[in-house]
């Protein structure tokens, strides 16, 4: 349990970092208005929870972090 718990928060971190960058790159060169920037915000802080949740679902299905699995 303690292991998918790192997973996911190294796994969502990373991917808001990613995320949150491009985003922000974009920003600089496209520019937008204050109703993208939230959205673009929101979007940040959600695909960073669903690249996590997959991560460690994908991970977790593995012999390695699940050893009682014939």
């Amino acid at each position: 349990m303690l292991v998918r718990i790192g997973l996911f928060i190294v796994i969502t971190s990373t991917a808001y970092s990613v995320l949150a960058i491009l985003f922000g790159v974009y920003c600089l060169i496209g520019g937008h208005n204050i109703m993208e920037a939230l959205y673009g915000e929101f979007t940040t802080y959600l695909l960073a929870f669903v690249v996590g949740t997959g991560g460690v679902w994908v991970l977790a299905d593995s012999q390695q972090l699940n050893p009682k699995r014939d």
